[in-house]
């Protein structure tokens, strides 16, 4: 958020997901994570608790507000896609460094593992600017069927972070189709002077939605079954999500879900796809 420009609404969102996920909220913090001074810190604090003081609380030794029992009620009803949502931004704001072996951080929050593929920025920018400007570019790309470096020319509609993997979609020219490529096989991206012809609203792919009922695997005993719907399903007997066609492979692998129980057992897969019939002809087929 550029600080000089910021607009209430935009203080108030940021103040809202600090509150919701750290449960409290005081100056030198809004002053670390912004890079405000102490005045305005204190403003940025205010507008938050004139919201509604009925949902913070002093506290004169930590020298801090801390949310009330009241705060949460809002929260008891929100879907999963909300509150992982909101964990998303807040995440987003505040970092989430690996919680490398060789060095020791003051923080609370750490990824177990390292991004190593993180793509290049020249690549990753590269893309951006033409799916922005919806141009055509050439790429230098390598892939396991085809290892040898080769070229394509793709029309790019969507960067697509899957797991911890980036991902372009785009039309290919050549296969006269809309495929996925890794940014970490991209050897070279050359922008054209085309303008691209295909876009994400004609990947039929991409607008399809599909509903993945998940459930746990049904290996696991009835106690073990419990456990799994309170930490995935809210205690509910499952959840469905729903999934772009194009995405549905990636979010099968990402959340480790068996699709045939038969040979993908338990406890190696806790999450198993109950529609799976329907929803096997989503995967990848090449």
């Amino acid at each position: 958020m550029d600080q000089q420009n910021d607009s209430p609404q935009q203080r108030l969102s940021l103040m809202e997901l600090l509150l919701v996920w750290e449960g409290r909220i005081y100056r030198s913090r809004v002053c670390e994570l912004f890079g405000i001074g102490l005045p305005r810190a204190s403003q940025w604090i205010k507008e938050i608790r004139d919201l509604d003081r009925s949902r913070l609380d002093w506290d004169s030794k930590a020298r801090s507000y801390f949310v009330t029992a009241d705060f949460y009620k809002q929260y008891t009803k929100a879907t999963q896609a909300v509150i992982s949502e909101s964990l998303s931004r807040y995440l987003s704001m505040v970092g989430l460094p690996y919680a490398s072996a060789m060095e020791d951080g003051e923080g609370v929050m750490w990824s177990a593992t390292p991004s190593i593929n993180a793509p290049s920025p020249k690549i990753f920018a590269a893309l951006n600017n033409a799916i922005r400007q919806a141009m055509a570019v050439d790429i230098e790309y390598m892939s396991l069927s085809e290892p040898a470096p080769h070229r394509r020319i793709i029309h790019p509609h969507s960067l697509v972070l899957a797991g911890r993997r980036w991902h372009v979609r785009a039309y290919s020219e050549t296969n006269q189709d809309y495929r996925d490529y890794a940014l970490g096989r991209i050897i070279e991206v050359k922008p054209l002077a085309q303008l691209a012809d295909r876009s994400r609203h004609d990947d039929p792919d991409w607008n399809t939605k599909v509903k993945v009922r998940l459930v746990a695997h049904p290996e696991l005993s009835q106690d073990q079954a419990r456990v799994i719907q309170a930490e995935y399903f809210k205690g509910t007997a499952s959840r469905v999500e729903t999934c772009r066609a194009a995405l549905v492979p990636y979010f099968i692998q990402d959340i480790r879900a068996a699709m045939d129980t038969k040979t993908q057992h338990a406890p190696d897969y806790l999450i198993a796809v109950e529609n799976a019939r329907e929803v096997s002809k989503w995967l990848f087929k090449r």
